[in-house]
């Protein structure tokens, strides 16, 4: 039966109120929810609920625990800590510095990390060529160098609002003719300095430092915002080259630390070269994935933790706006013609899309979204309800990390979506952290998320209505204990400055019905009931106490009755406020195997979230101590081949990149060289905690060289001799025995002679054209096991 408008309200909500168990108010047509907290689970990273810093309120900040700030964005990727300033390229026409007169090294981040402790960093590692020289003002394009262009800065007036926009009035890009002017080259050892720095101020990551390191921004664009140092785009394979370098680097200084990368822009960057042929055929993001996997293979470890992207949500209208979110998972939306365009197969499903990517290249990473924003500015109900929507969709699919980008004021409508998930009461409280099933018929029209919480095992429930008209309809709840009510919290257009605590809602029959308001956003929490003797017991142990990095560790939590039924459900792993994961039980007991585990002191503990007929328990903690990886190191040359003649020896450069810890690298020697040759070492060890270099001359011996090589072989023809002479007086000796004497002392003599010239194969001196040889250098390391690295070497006539 339907009941028609003719009826008066109060009488209406009364019959709505006494009906709600037979569905008698909800909207013909109107989207079903449910919500099954037995399926479905999986714990919700923390770290979604990220902003970045720029202009972020302190006090806002803590009010919702903000779940990590990103040092990022454009002005990061030249910034130089050593004179503590940046150029943002394009975006604030080429200018660089801060105006400071005396820079203090690395005072900005700094300054970030220092203000919104204890949440955990982000901080942006530049991999460009370049970075800022100087923390005075200057620019790329001024007028008084370049001439005329289309427009000049309006805003900082350096030099007299003499910097340029780098194009002429006719719209052709000018080139930066000394770029050296204002900038440095980038090198590792610079930002491995950096990373030293920070370590050494705030702590190595495992112990609350700065836990994150992402590799520059957006790399793919660099040549539009950062043209004056980087007019050509790079090849996707020397971002992959520039990232391996310096996120080594980064590992190198802080072995806890967590990489992301490549952290590239929407759509595009993620593509690449429209022609893939340089990129094994695949996108750009599938084949920075395949690469980075390729070097874990080789040199065993890893240095990308994160998968990490950018992504902007369709803003045009509140109608797009509020469709464009299903683009992060609907596999039935198509969010444009962008599909076409960059030669998607069909709808985006961004989260899951990059997660098959992910689980095809490179199984094991995390998933990022380190920039993202459906912010329309507009400071609106509908970017609230977008925003929550968003946030919702991440802890349900699993994401792991984000940060959207443009902070809002603490009263701005975008804030409170912040607050639903982090702060709904004004006390603290917040969105579970174990996501459930959560089901609409029209997530479109209805969106609807669930979550337990393991600190009282509450159940939450967000409902967004994402349409111009108020919703009734009814939540039905399965595998869960009900009260005899919920809370209820609202935000929508009728309050933008508050979320309302409104009345409770009655639960009847497994269900709760609403009557949804327009453009609104409603929490419902649940504090299952306890039936009297449910009480339960978690206990936790570990399969170790004492593990190295990326060592597996199993736990196990047992889980008993005082009514001494067997408990069902499910058991959360944490490690202090980080998830771990979570296990089903099995005749009470529920098992974990992980290696996300960081060096240090781990507290770890098991958390019951009970059934219809257990109660709620979280075992004690049990301490897990984790060490950092023996000390180890790799070893790369400039270059994989080398040409050289008698006459005009090659360089080249050894490094070796410590992986862990101190590493020393002794007796270097080279192997596979033409007789003749040999390797020259500028130094003849390495040792550091840092990447450390040398310089390897290749070429024929010298006269010194062979003059002492002469006196050996000398020394090697004259001693065999004597055996001829030895007993030679006896008459008794057989001229046979003489013979064989001689034809064995020769024989040693030849063999020596060869051993001392060299056993690099055929001669590179004789004949015409020119030979190759594969040429091996090792280094014997003291602490950690040898290592090689190999050349080809062309001898030239």
């Amino acid at each position: 039966m339907r009941i028609t408008r003719v009826l008066p309200p109060a009488l209406f909500a009364a019959i709505c109120l006494i009906a709600a168990a037979t569905r008698l108010c909800a909207q013909s047509g109107a989207p079903a929810l449910s919500i099954d907290v037995g399926a479905s689970r999986n714990a919700i990273s923390p770290d979604i609920y990220g902003i970045a810093n720029y202009g972020l309120d302190a006090s806002f900040a803590k009010e919702i625990s903000v779940g990590n700030i990103r040092w990022g964005g454009d002005g990061t990727t030249r910034y130089n800590w050593m004179v503590d300033s940046s150029n943002s390229g394009f975006d604030w026409y080429f200018i660089g510095g801060s105006g400071v007169t005396t820079p203090v090294p690395g005072a900005s981040p700094d300054l970030m990390v220092k203000t919104y402790a204890p949440a955990d960093a982000l901080i942006t590692i530049p991999i460009i060529p370049y970075v800022n020289k100087s923390s005075a003002y200057s620019c790329s394009f001024p007028v008084s160098v370049y001439g005329t262009q289309q427009s000049f800065d309006p805003y900082l007036m350096v030099n007299g609002g003499d910097c340029g926009n780098s194009l002429t009035t006719s719209g052709t890009q000018l080139t930066d003719s000394n770029i050296l002017l204002n900038h440095i080259a980038n090198t590792t050892t610079l930002q491995q300095q950096w990373v030293a720095h920070l370590v050494s101020t705030f702590g190595t990551a495992a112990n609350d430092g700065v836990k994150f390191y992402q590799l520059d921004n957006e790399p793919g664009g660099w040549s539009n915002t950062h043209r004056d140092v980087m007019p050509t785009e790079p090849a996707y394979a020397t971002i992959i080259q520039y990232g391996q370098e310096y996120a080594a680097a980064v590992k190198a200084a802080d072995p806890t630390a967590l990489v992301l990368g490549p952290s590239d822009f929407t759509l595009g960057g993620w593509i690449g070269s429209p022609s893939a042929t340089n990129q094994n055929n695949l996108f750009a993001g599938q084949y920075y994935l395949q690469q980075m996997a390729a070097y874990q293979l080789e040199h065993g470890q890893r240095l990308i933790d994160y998968f990490d992207e950018h992504y902007y949500f369709d803003v045009s209208s509140p109608a797009a706006q509020l469709a464009s979110t299903r683009t992060l998972w609907d596999p039935t939306y198509n969010g444009g013609t962008w599909v076409e365009q960059y030669d998607f197969d069909g709808p985006m499903q961004l989260i899951p899309r990059f997660k098959n990517w992910i689980s095809t290249y490179y199984p094991g990473t995390k998933l990022s979204l380190s920039e993202y924003s459906i912010d329309s500015g507009q400071k609106s109900i509908v970017d609230a309800i977008a925003e929550m929507d968003v946030l919702g969709i991440f802890g349900r699919e699993q994401l792991d990390f984000a940060d959207m980008w443009s902070p809002p004021a603490p009263t701005d409508p975008i804030a409170y979506s912040f607050r639903m998930f982090r702060n709904y009461d004004g006390n603290g409280s917040e969105f579970g952290d174990t996501s459930v099933s959560a089901v609409s018929s029209d997530q479109g029209t209805l969106s609807i998320y669930a979550a337990q919480r393991s600190s009282d095992n509450a159940v939450t429930v967000l409902v967004i209505n994402k349409t111009t008209a108020a919703i009734s309809t009814a939540i039905s709840f399965a595998n869960l204990s009900l009260p005899a009510s919920a809370q209820v919290y609202t935000y929508s257009a009728a309050n933008l400055t508050s979320i309302v605590h409104a009345s409770n809602a009655p639960i009847a029959n497994s269900s709760v019905s609403y009557s949804f308001p327009s453009y609104s956003a409603v929490m419902f929490v649940i504090q299952p009931a306890v039936a009297p003797g449910a009480v339960t017991t978690t206990t936790l142990s570990a399969s170790t106490m004492q593990a190295t990095v990326g060592e597996s560790v199993t736990l196990t939590a047992q889980v008993s009755a005082q009514s001494g039924g067997v408990p069902a459900g499910t058991v959360s792993f944490m490690d202090g406020t980080t998830p771990l994961g979570t296990a089903t039980l099995g005749s009470g007991t529920a098992a974990l195997q992980t290696t996300q585990l960081a060096a240090g002191a781990n507290s770890v503990t098991a958390a019951y979230v009970g059934d219809a007929a257990d109660a709620a328990s979280t075992s004690s903690t049990v301490a897990v101590q984790v060490t950092a990886a023996a000390a180890d190191y790799t070893l790369s040359l400039s270059a994989k081949a080398l040409s050289a003649s008698a006459g005009k020896p090659g360089t080249l450069t050894l490094t070796m990149t410590p992986t862990s810890g101190t590493a020393t690298a002794q007796a270097l020697a080279c192997s596979g060289l033409p007789s003749g040759w040999s390797c020259n070492f500028a130094s003849s060890s390495l040792t550091g905690s840092t990447p450390q270099s040398t310089t390897i001359t290749v070429g024929a011996m010298s006269a010194a060289q062979t003059s002492a090589l002469g006196s050996r072989i000398q020394m090697a023809l004259v001693w065999p001799f004597p055996l001829l002479f030895v007993g030679a007086g006896s008459a008794r000796r057989a001229r046979s025995r003489r013979r064989s004497r001689l034809s064995a002392a020769l024989g040693v003599t030849a063999l020596i002679v060869l051993a001392l010239v060299g056993c690099g194969g055929s001669d590179g001196d004789k004949g015409s054209g020119s030979q190759t040889y594969t040429v091996t250098v090792t280094a014997t390391g003291t602490g950690a096991a040898t290592h090689t690295a190999q050349f080809a070497l062309t001898v030239g006539s």
